[in-house]
């Protein structure tokens, strides 16, 4: 064993929690740890290289215990924060906010009642639900209570907000997570939502507005890869996997990487979102599985008549009914440090809180003869826990299916899988509301799927087998096994496989028929790329920098603009000789590498012609001749376009966004695209969906609801995401796992692209952002030889109970 070994010592602090954390010898670590702490918990924490944790228990309560703790040490802040937010609670601390932001969270929050239904869930839970909990909370609580508020690691130490949590607290958030691609999105809304003639919040229509665009599948803050290869497409014969979530390197919503053993029960390894316990990305000895947003509807949108004179009453089928009333009185700090009270009061309907949607439709406002209400699929959602634990005890891909449907608790994502027995398994089983046909007829025939909420047969149908009432059965959602390979890129369900589709469920599972985008086709294209995969390949072949756009289109680009010279093309008013652009893109690799020169004119190029034909990617006409065949959908559309006018129009304007901010038309992309660690700035490979490239690599405005500050992009030229910074990275790639499993278990390599540790003092805080610059995979050790060889701090921690 390599490195050095860490004791944990204990600290008079930890009486505040009736918690001993206490000093025993890491050898035998794990029994003298479970001799001290009889029945509390005792874990033992191995960090191998770029800080992973092994946690290794004898129960489940004990390895949730050490996986607290040991996020603790990484990202302490992350879950404090969202503590805060869900107890509504940051006026308290923070003050209203600008544009009374803070207020609009805290007000939202309470009417959505996550607190009140964490209780209810805390009060009821049992067996190893109930275990992981309580020793999650009890893990970040003890580490709290060790190393003291003032010095925990990161952003928050020392603020009067952190404090110990609960069970509740934990649950409350797990259910926001739940919310977060689902109903996460009308926070705003429903605190603009205000009675005609009431005073309201200052939330401003742009906050409103910004919450409401979260909604489109263009602007989410999440998506992802997921490839799972079968015998007859792995040259070991078994299965293969290839998990690449593109989730924020900010905030809250940054994956965390660590490995769960108890005893023979239980051996996941794999990545989590900070605040739920266990693993949601990972494989064990046998089965292995990756998730990537779906495409689906998780609420639904209704319009109630409302009672003339009464705006908080509303009709159903004639019968007038009340608003739900919640006053809530927060707690909000003045600019001179005082406490205020301010109250009032929310409402909601029989189907869920009122929103403000006249941001984008004055119409949609609550006035004196409608208001728009919705219901969510996810808000009674309390098995994600027992969900991805039974998940992680599955044998093989038709284990993992049972176990998602005996809970049905995925939240918002499809699930990609495959097993040592080489099959690969797909399936959406988000939640998902069932409709009637005459109300899904309804739902289709307007751009906002509004329904109308004073017609009760338009209320969501309850069925047999659905986890919650109102929801479609998982025996009814999209799911397909496969021998060669299963995949998706955040379109929906219809083509898990470019030879068989999915087809015949309800739209709100997602849309069926229609284009796919250029980053689902560009997978689909590298999956075909080669007969059979070795693991060596799975990670190249992912962060390709090939892009569909350029092998579609780069070549014609240059033959036109080659052939129409130095006569300008004029855009906007101006004329613009684009022969200097052409000589660029005729010496370019026409890949998007680090290294390459016209990648950055090419993104631009294609940004531009995107910006004035939204609709460029997905039918024949500026970009592309060979329009959308739902028979081909993985193929088309495809290549060159019937006139180069469009695309030699974009290049100008991609040369005058270049030329804005002073950047020179060949410039080398690692002078562009880079992420900052502790001010240094490393070169980030990938680029954006536009292109059609697997690895995407952009900024998020708002990459989570953290308060901790973001990384500052610079200031974007128009229509553009090039700003006089460059290409600031904040968004893309996040945990990356490719794994074979072989003869003798699964091999894996992975990596966490923005590194391990949110302390900026940690080691462990750019090493792996470093690797990635690189496009560097490392090995993830699973096996306890593996595990052993490369350990390099021990920790042995226990509480007694």
């Amino acid at each position: 064993m390599s490195g050095t070994r860490r004791v944990v010592t204990a600290l008079a602090a930890a009486a505040l929690l009736s918690t001993a954390v206490v000093a025993v010898s890491a050898n035998p670590a794990l029994a003298a740890a479970d001799q001290v702490a009889a029945g509390g918990y005792a874990a033992v924490i191995k960090r191998t290289s770029y800080g992973v944790p092994h946690i290794t228990a004898s129960t489940i309560g004990s390895v949730a215990f050490g996986q607290a703790w040991a996020y603790a040490e990484d990202r302490f802040c992350d879950l404090a924060d969202q503590i805060v937010k869900v107890r509504s609670e940051r006026s308290r601390y923070f003050g209203p906010g600008p544009g009374d932001a803070n207020l609009a969270t805290d007000f939202a929050y309470a009417n959505l009642g996550l607190i009140e239904r964490a209780q209810a869930q805390a009060a009821t839970m049992t067996g190893d639900t109930r275990d992981m909990v309580n020793g999650f909370v009890r893990g970040y609580n003890a580490f709290l209570a060790t190393k003291g508020a003032a010095r925990v690691p990161g952003w928050c130490a020392g603020q009067a907000w952190v404090k110990p949590i609960t069970a509740v607290d934990l649950l409350a958030y797990d259910r926001d997570i739940a919310l977060l691609a689902s109903g996460g999105a009308l926070i705003f809304p429903i605190a603009a939502a205000t009675p005609p003639s009431t005073a309201a919040l200052a939330v401003s229509k742009q906050q409103v507005k910004a919450d409401v665009d979260r909604l489109t599948e263009q602007s989410r803050a999440v998506s992802s890869n997921g490839w799972a290869l079968g015998a007859d497409k792995s040259q070991t014969g078994k299965g293969m996997l290839i998990g690449n979530p593109h989730f924020p390197w900010e905030g809250e919503l940054r994956f965390w990487e660590s490995q769960l053993t108890v005893g023979s029960s239980l051996n996941v390894y794999g990545a989590s979102l900070g605040g739920l316990p266990g693993v949601q990305i990972g494989f064990t000895d046998k089965v292995a599985w990756t998730h990537t947003v779906a495409a689906g509807a998780r609420y639904t949108f209704y319009s109630v008549n409302l009672v003339p004179g009464q705006p908080t009453k509303y009709t159903v089928d004639g019968v007038p009914e009340a608003m739900n009333g919640k006053t809530v009185t927060l707690k909000v700090k003045q600019p001179n440090g005082s406490l205020a009270d301010v109250t009032r009061t929310m409402y909601s309907t029989r189907y869920g809180p009122v929103l403000d949607l006249s941001a984008i439709d004055p119409s949609l406002g609550w006035n004196e003869f409608s208001a728009i209400t919705y219901r969510d699929a996810n808000i009674d959602n309390d098995k994600l826990i027992p969900t991805w634990l039974a998940m992680a005890r599955a044998t093989d891909t038709n284990g993992l299916k049972n176990a998602i449907a005996a809970n049905q608790g995925i939240p918002w994502v499809n699930t990609i899988a495959t097993d040592s027995a080489g099959n690969a398994f797909y399936t959406d089983s988000s939640p998902t509301p069932n409709l009637s046909p005459a109300s899904i007829a309804e739902w289709a025939s307007n751009p906002l799927n509004l329904l109308d909420g004073s017609n009760s047969a338009n209320a969501w149908v309850n069925e047999p087998g659905a986890r919650s009432p109102g929801l479609v059965p998982f025996a009814r959602q999209p799911q397909l096994t496969r021998r060669d390979y299963v995949f998706n890129s955040n379109d929906s369900h219809w083509v898990p496989n470019a030879n068989q589709f999915l087809t015949g469920f309800t739209p709100l599972q997602g849309p069926e028929g229609t284009p796919l985008t250029v980053r689902t086709r560009q997978n689909a294209k590298l999956i075909n790329s080669q007969a059979k995969f070795a693991l060596a390949d799975l990670g190249p072949t992912i962060l390709s920098g090939d892009t569909y756009t350029a092998s579609q289109l780069a070549a014609y680009t240059v033959s036109a603009c080659q052939a129409r010279g130095h006569t300008p093309v004029v855009v906007d008013g101006t004329a613009v000789d684009i022969a200097p652009g052409c000589a660029v893109l005729a010496a370019w690799d026409k890949q998007m590498e680090l290294a390459s020169r016209g990648a950055v004119l090419w993104r631009e190029t294609i940004g531009a012609v995107v910006a004035a034909n939204p609709d460029a990617l997905n039918e024949a006409g500026p970009l592309f001749g060979v329009p959308f065949n739902p028979a081909d959908p993985t193929r088309t559309p495809r290549g060159a376009p019937a006139s180069p006018d469009g695309i030699l129009a974009g290049l100008a304007r991609g040369m005058q966004r270049m030329r804005a901010v002073g950047l020179p038309l060949n410039v080398q992309m690692s002078q562009v695209q880079y992420t900052i660690k502790n001010g240094v700035k490393i070169p980030v490979p990938g680029s954006t969906e536009n292109l059609g490239i697997a690895n995407m690599a952009q900024y998020q405005p708002a990459p989570g609801t953290s308060l901790e500050p973001f990384m500052d992009p610079g200031t974007f030229v128009p229509g553009s995401d090039l700003t006089d910074k460059g290409y600031v990275v904040n968004y893309g790639t996040s945990f990356l796992l490719t794994l074979a499993y072989t003869s003798s278990g699964p091999s894996a390599k992975c990596i966490l692209t923005y590194s391990e540790s949110g302390d900026r003092s940690s080691p462990n805080y750019s090493d792996q952002t470093q690797l990635y610059s690189q496009k560097r995979l490392r090995d993830c050790s699973y096996s306890t030889t593996a595990i052993n060889a490369d350990t390099k701090s021990v920790e042995v921690i226990a509480a007694t109970a």
